[in-house]
């Protein structure tokens, strides 16, 4: 029998654990995932579970631009353990969109027709994906975010919760969209808006 496991930290680990227990009806195990000094994960203890016979969904938050939930996700794979792609309850996922491995979809997500969701992204409570988006991976969207139709929302942004994009709008990599509002035109790659300044702030490098 296969087995449902949740490796990760934090507020994640228990939502993912419960929404999968939920939409399945099976029992899901949560494993704590700690991080060294270093910040670096000690996987360890999956050591205790069979890549062969277990689903496992890697949660983490936004942290890092979410390259710590990317980095937890990579370790599951160089294990071998298949990576689980979980909806919860309550969310509506078009037959024709397409969702990616260790994708989180949460209880009133509806994710429209000819969407696309990569790996590893995360779409908390009742966000609005329309029809045609592509949300790449590694991607945060917050609790209410509303995404128009044909939108692109690049790899490792983070939206917010309050916040809206209008239709056909492209959001560029590594973006966090936190001042709550519509927006109506493309965002640079690295654009930065926080409710703590005026001005949105570019990041350059890297």
């Amino acid at each position: 029998m296969t087995s449902k496991v949740v490796a990760g930290a934090g507020d994640m680990l228990d939502l993912v654990v419960r929404a999968w227990a939920a939409a399945t009806g099976e029992p899901v195990m949560g494993v704590e995932i700690p991080q060294r000094a270093d910040y670096a994960f000690d996987t360890s203890p999956l050591d205790a579970h069979d890549p062969a016979t277990t689903v496992l969904f890697a949660a983490f938050d936004e942290r890092f631009g979410n390259f710590k939930r990317a980095e937890l996700m990579r370790d599951a794979m160089a294990r071998g353990f298949q990576l689980a792609t979980i909806a919860a309850p309550g969310a509506i996922v078009a037959p024709d969109a397409k969702v990616g491995p260790n994708v989180f979809i949460g209880s009133g997500v509806v994710v429209g027709s000819g969407s696309v969701v990569e790996f590893n992204s995360v779409v908390h409570a009742g966000a609005v994906i329309d029809h045609g988006v592509r949300l790449k991976a590694s991607c945060w969207i917050d609790t209410g975010v509303t995404i128009g139709r044909r939108a692109e929302i690049g790899a490792h942004c983070i939206l917010r919760m309050g916040v809206a994009v209008a239709p056909a709008v492209k959001i560029g990599r590594l973006c966090d969209i936190g001042v709550p509002g519509l927006y109506r035109t493309d965002v640079a790659a690295k654009t930065v808006y926080d409710p703590r300044y005026e001005e949105p702030l570019i990041v350059y490098g890297g």
